[in-house]
């Protein structure tokens, strides 16, 4: 026991016993979500009488035909009548048989001897939450915890013991007060008896789900007895119209009950984080969520490296120690304390990258927003113990699982492909080494990053008089956080634009909204819409004055260091902006090509005429291509890549079919996709360094003039 309790952050004391009682808002949920779940069956029990008869009348006819039947055919069509009411009602209560498997090949199971201390810590926790104990626990690689099981029908009346699911990319972020906290909201989904409700009716949606939407193997099963015989057919079709129309019927009051089931779900959630709280404090699951969304993102970050960089069949010893390396990174790109070599972000932070105005309470939403999980947390006022040693303290030998989890990304890699490991400080010099070579000159307060610049008349332009000296002052108020701010807050008002848009045609379906910390009714919409339209046009506008007074700045600075450097500088931009337009065709011809090879990238089938006129229209885009490509590669813009020049020019001088006599020639396909998406991905990274060459040239010509 001195063991476990020096590692088991000790519970809040006084917590008042109501805290984790559920509130009224989640009995009133419960409520419209049981009366629409009866409606539901209702609607459902009639039908299945309905089903239930047509079967009785579907095998009396049936059999009649084939009691009388004096020919195969007839008794074939007999059979098929049959089937059709046999069918139906099969669709009708399969579900009820079927059983719905979380997929665990991802995850690694550990024991309690492997994990002494993860386990009685999580006894303990079950006992102060008052659930039962996991079934088992498995590890997985990402940044999530759960609680889960294989459902069916019938867990809906008998219990059924929970998995718990414990990501190592969770462990890696939070510290131990915090790994309780997080363990405990997964636990409070199930620990009080209040809670059972809640529990039903969350069995209950998936129940319905499964038996409107886990189709396959009924589907698969339809077409095999179709494909028996064309008369079995006939009816096999007439048997899948009668179905889609009971699923249409069914699916309509379906999305009713989602709708009012996801407003309980955010509800279960509060409850869950109060039971968190309880026995952990408040303020310890606030922390969490906030380390746990930028977590998230650099996790995501190490995962497109280890995509990316298996090109040169480098793979990552592992994640987690590089998973630290980017969360480092992160703190010290936007200044940030640690914890454990975990940034710590305030609301103060979270704020800078807010600049929406527009709030609508997403009706379809499970999870309510962090904000509204941590104002709940602040009135409760339960705060807890703070125990700031990493949740690794649990795990015995934590690198040797996190070199195990790592694998698990690469599991469907195949080993030729897996020849150089990458340890955590190969990981850092090259990503930081990546990071600098991505990233633009800082001197520019970020006023170019992630921005698109206009086109610009650059003769006109460099002849335009920039009325104001070189001065470093000059300078810093062309790039001062307002001027930077006015483009952020434009891609803002874009956003909010779009959704004020679709709650004006329909496409959100809100009653209410916020704008700018005023609620309005759905009606204002359009009017706010309107002001808003306006606003975005001054301020494209006067961010193409800028950026144009920003260019007569440094055409103003290239001069003084005389004409060349002017005509340089001109000729830069002049290449940048033509090449750009030459990409922009790119661009465009590639999404024709993925969106004409989208049935087959998907797996659908495809009619002989629908083939045809794909292999139709890749041979235009193909046309388009070789002129383009033949382009980039006489103005040596593959040079670099050689493997891709080679690619291109093989293209170049092909004439591709795709489609011969009754099938596509999947070389040809292959081809094409592959070289557009490669094309477009070098393409984007010249045009990056282009602009980053103009940025860095233009800084050197003003220091010389301000020298």
């Amino acid at each position: 026991m001195s063991q476990l309790s020096s590692l088991y952050p000790v519970n809040p004391v006084n917590v008042d016993e109501s805290v984790t009682e559920p509130s009224a808002s989640f009995k009133a949920e419960v409520k419209k979500v049981m009366g629409s779940i009866s409606l539901f069956f209702i609607v459902y029990i009639i039908l299945m009488v309905a089903a239930v008869a047509l079967a009785v009348g579907c095998v009396l006819l049936g059999w009649a035909v084939i009691l009388n039947a004096g020919h195969l055919l007839v008794i074939i069509g007999g059979a098929g009548i049959m089937s059709i009411g046999i069918m139906v009602v099969i669709f009708l209560v399969k579900f009820i048989f079927s059983v719905k498997k979380v997929d665990e090949s991802g995850m690694v199971e550990v024991t309690e001897k492997d994990q002494p201390e993860l386990f009685a810590f999580i006894r303990q926790l079950t006992i102060d939450t008052q659930t039962q104990f996991p079934k088992k626990i498995v590890l997985s690689p990402e940044v999530n915890a759960s609680v889960f099981y294989n459902d069916s029908f019938w867990s809906m009346f008998f219990p059924v013991k929970k998995n718990l699911m414990i990501g190592l990319g969770l462990v890696n972020t939070i510290t131990l007060s915090e790994f309780k906290a997080v363990m405990a909201h997964e636990f409070g989904h199930f620990s009080q008896r209040s809670m059972k409700l809640g529990s039903f009716v969350y069995n209950v949606n998936k129940a319905i789900y499964n038996m409107l939407y886990e189709n396959n193997d009924f589907g698969k099963f339809l077409h095999t007895w179709g494909n028996l015989h064309w008369a079995i057919g006939i009816f096999v079709w007439i048997t899948v119209q009668i179905i889609k129309g009971i699923q249409s019927i069914l699916q309509g009051m379906y999305s009713f009950i989602n709708k009012n089931y996801m407003s309980l779900s955010r509800e279960m959630e509060f409850h869950a984080d109060a039971v968190a709280a309880s026995v952990s404090g408040g303020n310890n699951l606030a922390t969490a969520l906030k380390k746990l969304e930028i977590s998230d993102a650099c996790y995501n970050s190490v995962l497109q490296k280890a995509d990316a960089w298996l090109k040169n069949k480098e793979v990552f010893a592992n994640v987690y120690s590089n998973h630290r390396v980017v969360m480092h990174q992160y703190a010290v790109d936007y200044d940030l304390p640690v914890q454990n070599g975990v940034p710590l972000v305030s609301d103060e932070f979270l704020k800078r990258f807010q600049l929406t105005k527009l709030n609508i309470k997403n009706q379809w939403a499970s999870h309510p927003a962090n904000e509204d999980r941590e104002a709940r947390l602040n009135e409760l006022k339960i705060d807890g113990v703070t125990d700031e040693r990493s949740a690794w303290v649990l795990f015995a030998h934590p690198e040797k699982l996190q070199q195990q989890l790592s694998q698990v990304i690469y599991v469907s890699v195949p080993e030729e492909m897996k020849q150089k490991m990458i340890d955590e400080n190969a990981f850092r010099e090259k990503y930081i080494n990546e990071i600098q070579s991505f990233r633009l000159p800082e001197e520019y307060n970020g006023y170019y990053d992630d921005k698109r610049i206009n086109n610009v008349d650059l003769e006109a332009l460099v002849n335009k008089p920039y009325g104001q000296e070189i001065s470093k002052e000059n300078f810093k108020t062309l790039f001062s956080d307002e001027k930077v701010g006015l483009g952020k807050q434009m891609l803002a008002n874009e956003s909010d634009a779009a959704l004020l848009q679709a709650i004006v045609d329909g496409g959100i379906e809100t009653k209410t909204f916020d704008y700018d910390g005023v609620k309005h009714e759905r009606e204002e919409a359009e009017a706010i819409l309107e002001k808003l339209k306006q606003e975005i046009e001054q301020q494209k506008k006067q961010l193409q004055l800028d950026e144009e007074e920003n260019m007569a700045f440094f055409f103003k600075a290239a001069k003084q260091n005389g004409e060349q450097a002017a005509g340089k500088l001109k000729q830069m931009y002049n290449e940048h902006f033509e090449n750009r337009k030459r990409a922009d065709k790119h661009f465009e011809t590639a999404q024709q090509v993925v969106n004409t090879l989208s049935p087959l990238l998907q797996g659908q089938q495809v009619s002989i005429e629908a083939a045809e006129q794909m292999a139709s229209e890749l041979r235009q885009a193909s046309a388009d291509l070789r002129l383009l490509l033949g382009y980039w590669l006489e103005n040596g813009v593959f040079d670099a890549n050689t493997e891709l020049k080679a690619k291109a020019a093989h293209f170049v001088n092909a004439n591709y079919q795709y489609f011969g006599g009754d099938s596509f020639i999947d070389y040809e396909l292959t081809t094409i996709h592959k070289l557009v998406n490669e094309v477009v991905e070098e393409l984007a990274l010249i045009q990056f360094k282009s602009f980053k060459n103009i940025l860095e040239y233009q800084y050197d010509l003003y220091l010389k003039a301000v020298a």
